[in-house]
């Protein structure tokens, strides 16, 4: 599985409105150190939200918009949440559609004044919430292709959603951003396993580099097989290029899929490394280097990776 899925519903942080606490004899919430202020009138325990993992905290930001509007359907990223589909990094906002009378942004909550069709409806543990494809459309609509792809991706390599059922949803919703949304599910591929991976391809693409392999075979010095992220075979490189997105999980991920610990998993990645090294060259780049594309595109220039177009227009600026 990818690094955000559906677990973070095991891992599901509970939220009290504030009238419901005083009904449990916690006092005035406000004054009580052991809850923290998810929205105006709704709380959950600080403890939780400490522990919680990626994903979990914008779940209760969600959960609390339930706690004070009445039966919201939710959209975009955060019926992704709600589905489990990772996408990158969260919104500051949570997001919902449907209702023709609601305003359109208000307290932290952005509102698309929309007739949705039955079919694009449905709930997910007592959330209202539009269908998985029209989300995945709605979003790659109206977010830069790096969020859109990674849904897109990790719908597709679960198995959640077919790009047929995407684009269906995407023919029901306006024409406003179609043109970027048939980009982003053209673009899309299943054997892509984790979100940074998604990212990278798509920073890679509108950086206007040649298209890597994904996920190939490679055989070390060792006569070991290996799968790193990409690979680049091109007549202008001197070696094979090998591309890496080293995540901060990567390690505690690699450890908990194979019953190691980290250490373990850290000194493995290590000899991995050396015995690629013998015949590839490697580049390896994190988030912040997909988050401001000019970082990416330094280290690769600096592989003599060559372009084979100009940089798209879509190619996201740095804040």
């Amino acid at each position: 599985m990818r690094e955000s899925d559906t677990r973070i519903w095991e891992h599901r942080v509970r939220v009290q409105s504030a009238s419901e606490l005083r009904a449990d004899a916690r006092g005035v919430p406000q004054r009580n150190p052991a809850l923290a202020r998810i929205r105006r009138g709704v709380y959950a325990r600080v403890d939780e939200l400490q522990d919680a993992i990626p994903g979990v905290r914008y779940l209760a930001r969600i959960e609390a918009v339930a706690e004070v509007r009445r039966r919201p359907t939710y959209a975009r990223e955060s019926a992704l949440a709600i589905h489990g589909i990772p996408y990158g990094m969260e919104p500051d906002r949570v997001f919902t559609t449907g209702d023709l009378r609601t305003a359109g942004y208000k307290a932290g909550v952005q509102h698309s004044r929309v007739q949705l069709d039955s079919v694009d409806v449905t709930e997910v543990n007592d959330l209202r919430v539009v269908a998985l494809p029209h989300a995945l459309a709605d979003v790659a609509r109206h977010r830069d292709q790096r969020v859109a792809v990674a849904a897109i991706d990790a719908a597709l390599h679960e198995g959640r959603a077919t790009k047929a059922e995407i684009r269906a949803a995407l023919a029901r919703q306006s024409r406003i951003g179609r043109a970027r949304a048939e980009a982003a599910i053209d673009f899309a591929d299943a054997r892509a396993e984790s979100v940074g991976e998604s990212w990278s391809r798509v920073v890679i693409h509108l950086l206007g580099f040649a298209v890597p392999e994904l996920q190939p075979t490679v055989r070390g010095n060792s006569g070991a097989e290996w799968f790193p992220d990409f690979r680049w075979e091109l007549t202008e490189l001197r070696r094979p290029l090998l591309g890496e997105f080293d995540g901060l999980e990567k390690y505690g991920r690699i450890a908990e899929g194979e019953g190691r610990s980290p250490q373990q998993a850290l000194s493995q990645e290590k000899f991995r490394e050396d015995d690629l090294r013998v015949e590839n060259d490697t580049a390896h780049w994190v988030w912040a280097d997909l988050i401001d594309p000019t970082r990416l595109e330094r280290i690769l220039l600096a592989h003599n990776l060559p372009r084979v177009r100009r940089p798209s227009l879509w190619l996201p600026r740095p804040a």
